[in-house]
């Protein structure tokens, strides 16, 4: 999406500058041209924000679900159950993406079913978040000595 609007804000900054706004629009092709590179560029950019906004990814208590929005047409859902989950790891790389505090998450399971998490706003919180559920999540919960025993007569053969 960063892309797009540098693409279309060069594309009206470059003619003013360099003084060659006056031949795009005295010629009709040109003028024709100029207008579709620039609803190419709009289209682009609406479609890049659409697969954005509908990617997702939901935390439960039991697993984490990421819906990944490919393009219009193709959706990818996968799940990973919290006590499977072996390293979480965020990425902020780039200027725009430590201005604005959005990264990667990486979600690594004991199956080959990892979890990229893109363009996630305050990816260290989420990390956080993910990984204090993992501990609640894989904690040891102690059985109490009558509990044993009861469980142990309710099975008897």
């Amino acid at each position: 999406m960063l892309k797009a609007i540098s693409i279309i804000l060069l594309s009206f900054a470059i003619p003013i500058w360099l003084n060659f706004a006056k031949f795009i629009f005295t010629y009709g092709i040109t003028t024709v041209l100029y207008y579709f590179w620039m609803v190419f560029w709009v289209g682009y950019m609406v479609y890049q924000y659409i697969n954005w906004y509908r990617d997702q990814f939901i935390i439960t208590t039991q697993r984490l679900i990421n819906i990944d929005q490919r393009s219009l047409l193709h959706r990818r859902v996968a799940e990973v159950e919290l006590d499977k989950i072996q390293n979480i790891t965020h990425i902020i790389k780039g200027l725009s993406p430590t201005m604005f505090n959005f990264g990667t998450v990486i979600v690594q399971s004991a199956g080959a079913n990892d979890l990229m998490l893109e363009q996630i706003s305050n990816p260290a919180l989420i990390q956080e978040d993910i990984t204090r559920l993992v501990k609640e999540a894989t904690a040891d919960k102690s059985v109490t000595a009558t509990e044993l025993i009861d469980f142990i007569k309710d099975h008897r053969v």
